[in-house]
């Protein structure tokens, strides 16, 4: 393998329990978006990486993270992380970073209520999906205003507002 050899991002998508949405256009935002951030946050590409990305609804999503968090409600977003660091020396192997979950409709309902366009909350919320599958958490005042920061930094180049104000 030489050195200038670029490893691919797998992403697989389904759609559950969804009607009415552009699939096409959510997918290439989604790849526009994960490298952007990739590039942003100096993601390494020695790998080859796969993510899965389900698309569904509130009721759905609600029971996942009823699940998997037991909170009984729905949310615009889950990620479940893996371990997709490979160890230096591994070779031809594909690393699973994990799965994000969103629900279409929660994000329609958010921006609606909020005065937002929807792709543009929608690349937000699978922004900030992704930033967990790569290690960032807002659990801690510090770590939240890090990641928003880096969120909004990213998003400004997409020409989207910062959607915390």
């Amino acid at each position: 393998m030489s050195i200038s050899q670029k490893h691919q991002m797998k992403i697989k998508t389904q759609y559950e329990n969804v009607e009415g949405f552009n699939k096409g256009s959510l997918e290439t935002l989604i790849r526009e978006l994960v490298e952007i951030a990739d590039n942003e946050l100096k993601v390494s590409k020695k790998f080859n990486r796969e993510l899965s990305v389900l698309f569904t609804n509130n009721k759905k999503i609600k029971k996942l993270n009823n699940k998997y968090r037991q909170i009984s409600k729905e949310t615009n977003v889950l990620a479940f992380s893996q371990d997709f660091f490979l160890k230096e020396g591994t070779k031809d192997k594909t690393a699973m970073m994990g799965d994000i979950v969103i629900s279409l409709e929660k994000i329609e309902l958010e921006a609606k209520s909020q005065s937002k366009f929807f792709l543009d909350h929608f690349t937000h919320i699978f922004l900030h999906g992704y930033m967990h599958l790569l290690g960032f958490d807002h659990v801690k005042k510090k770590e939240a205003q890090r990641m928003e920061a880096i969120e909004i930094k990213i998003l400004s180049k997409l020409s989207i507002s910062n959607p915390y104000i």
